[in-house]
């Protein structure tokens, strides 16, 4: 049985060497023309989000910032508001973001005070990433760890270091590349709920039950912990490159891992799913 939706992550997964390869564009048309809905589910900006949604016809939508906004070509537009509230102008062929939860108007500057005390108390400088101006609700700074248990670890204080500067508001998530910086309070993002508020969003009356039944996720690194998530979606897979992260990632381990890596894997799992080797009624 193919899935209804496959939910793929872009840097390291959908990327092949840090760009798009044609294969993997082809492979996403396939599976597009045979009834499955791609959508990207990234640590990357907002701002990248909407160029991605853009120039790939193939992509219905594109949740962004680790499940903290979205984009969606099956979802009209939300009012035309900054996260602040101010107007801003629009067009009928822009889509609009939607934000997992309310952004206060200071968020930004208050993600920024945040990391800067954190790197203060663990010695070191954090470097800004150059995505980091188009974000609307998280901070990002390069992720300059080293890999295994060791990275694991320091990962681990940083976490720790985060809700203590935050008064336990705020979390860190770290992908590949880069280290995000959030203030969710209770209600934390993730790309798992992303995907369910994104389905919400859509009128699917238990988007949690849909993503069980009918979703198919697939990433490359620890930020993709809650895409495998033991129970959340009908089958979670890692493309090979996920080995890597392995040990900061906990139980929530994919049920399987592609033969190659980043975007071939993708390719890979397209041509599994379609051929029938790979199946959600299977898992």
């Amino acid at each position: 049985m193919l899935p209804r939706y496959l939910f793929a992550d872009v840097d390291d997964t959908f990327t092949v060497r840090g760009g798009i390869h044609a294969d993997v564009l082809d492979a996403v048309a396939r599976a597009e023309r045979a009834g499955m809905e791609v959508i990207l589910n990234t640590g990357r900006p907002a701002g990248y989000g909407a160029a991605l949604l853009s120039y790939l016809p193939s992509i219905s939508a594109v949740i962004v910032e680790n499940g903290g906004a979205w984009l969606d070509r099956r979802t009209p537009a939300p009012s035309a508001h900054s996260p602040g509230g101010s107007p801003v102008a629009t067009s009928s062929h822009e889509h609009g973001l939607h934000y997992f939860r309310p952004l206060a108007p200071d968020l930004r500057t208050r993600l920024a005070a945040l990391q800067k005390r954190v790197a203060r108390r663990l010695g070191r400088t954090f470097q800004t990433t150059a995505d980091n101006a188009f974000r609307v609700s998280d901070y990002t700074v390069v992720r300059d760890l080293p890999g295994g248990t060791e990275g694991a670890q320091l990962l681990h204080e940083l976490s720790q270091l985060v809700a203590e500067e935050s008064d336990h508001q705020g979390h860190i998530l770290a992908s590949s590349i880069h280290i995000h910086f959030m203030l969710d309070g209770d209600t934390r993002r993730s790309k798992a709920e992303g995907a369910a508020a994104l389905l919400s969003r859509r009128g699917v009356a238990d988007a949690h039950a849909e993503l069980a039944r009918a979703a198919v996720s697939v990433g490359d690194s620890a930020n993709d912990a809650s895409l495998f998530a033991p129970g959340c979606f009908a089958l979670s897979v890692g493309v090979r490159n996920i080995e890597r992260y392995l040990p900061e990632l906990g139980d929530s381990v994919p049920k399987h891992i592609t033969t190659h890596s980043e975007g071939f894997g993708l390719c890979e799992l397209v041509g599994d799913l379609l051929s029938g080797r790979l199946s959600i009624s299977a898992t």
